[in-house]
Order: structure tokens, then sequence, then C-alpha cells
């Protein structure tokens, strides 16, 4: 028998299962705990790049940028902005770039138990006590490499805009690792 014929017949007796249902009484016996322990890097524009560039070499990208440094192309990391009133101006994390890796970080729903958790007595008297929340553990470590940003105030939510006005109020530009401990509660509102 050849390797080939011998590999299509190991295919053809593989087991199958199907899907059977399970008894009340045997779901019952089963046990176990919810949630889930997540561990991942976030890295911010790791190649860079500007929104657009004006420097004749480098033009016809889209956006606008302010030009970095003649003839060389330009990074200008990417931007979150949020307008805190309707009519007011914006306030932004702008220029984010660099890596951010966490392990360990912890998703679960509890109960809150007046007996157990301590509030300060707000437990019972926002009437939270028997409330599921979920549960956010925080990592034990969060490790940044070249992790920079700026935040500012600005006329519009993007460059693009017309009438578009940016002021730097302060910028961040960090490595290392920050030590973390503790949990982080998710307090439901209203009728699911």
């Amino acid at each position: 028998m050849t390797f080939k014929s011998l590999l299509i017949l190991s295919f053809f007796c593989v087991p199958s299962f199907a899907m059977e249902e399970i008894s009340d009484e045997s779901l019952a016996r089963v046990s176990g705990q919810n949630g889930v322990s997540l561990s991942g890097e976030l890295i911010l524009n790791e190649n860079g790049g500007p929104l657009a560039s004006t420097d004749t070499g480098n033009s016809g990208i889209w956006g606008t940028c302010v030009e970095k440094q003649a003839s060389s192309v330009e990074r200008c990391g990417a931007r979150i902005a949020v307008q805190p009133n309707e009519n007011g101006g914006w306030i932004a994390l702008d220029e984010m770039k660099g890596k951010l890796s966490f392990n360990g970080l912890t998703l679960r729903s509890r109960a809150i138990d007046s007996a157990t958790d301590d509030f300060g007595g707000d437990e019972s008297e926002v009437g939270i006590d028997g409330m599921t929340v979920l549960e956010i553990g925080l990592p034990d470590k969060v490790k940044f490499e070249d992790f920079q940003y700026s935040v500012v105030t600005s006329s519009q939510s993007r460059p693009t805009d017309v009438g578009y006005q940016q002021q730097v109020r302060h910028g961040v530009n960090f490595n290392g690792t920050v030590n973390m401990q503790g949990n982080l509660l998710v307090f439901p509102t209203g009728n699911p």
C-alpha cells in the first residue's frame, strides 16, 4: 500500500460526533466559572504616516499635516477627538504612536453582596445590593514602548476641517512598565 492510499484511508476513518441534548439533571452536575482572561498588544501607527504631506515631494496624501522636515515623510500619528459641549471646541489625543502590551486583564460578571463588598455603606443606600456588575480585573503590568501622544484642544475635529486651529496642552512620551492592581466595576443602568 502506498503512502498516498494510506493517507486517504485514514481520512475516511476519522470518527465524527453529533451534538446531543443534555438533560437538566446532567447539566446541574456541570460546574465552572464565568469570565475570561485577556492578553494583548496594541500598536498605534506602527509605520507612521501623515494625514497628508505639505512637502511637494510627498504631496497627494489625504488631509493636512504640519511639515516636520523638508523632503522627508511626515509621521503624524493617530488622533481621537471628542466634543464635550454641543457648540464648544474639541479635546483630542493627537499624534498617538507606540506600543502597549498587557497580560492577564480579566472580565467576569459578579453579584454585589453587602455582606462581603464594602463601598463605604453606599451598597445598601444606592440599592446596588444583589446587582450583577461587570468586573474588569486590571492586569498586573502594562508595558509601554515608545508610547507618545499630545493632549490638545482644537476648533474642529479634524485638521482638514475649515477654520481648524489647534493648541497643544500637554505632551507625553514614555517607555517602561506601569504596575496595576485592583478591579474596575461597571454598573448597568436601565432595563435589559
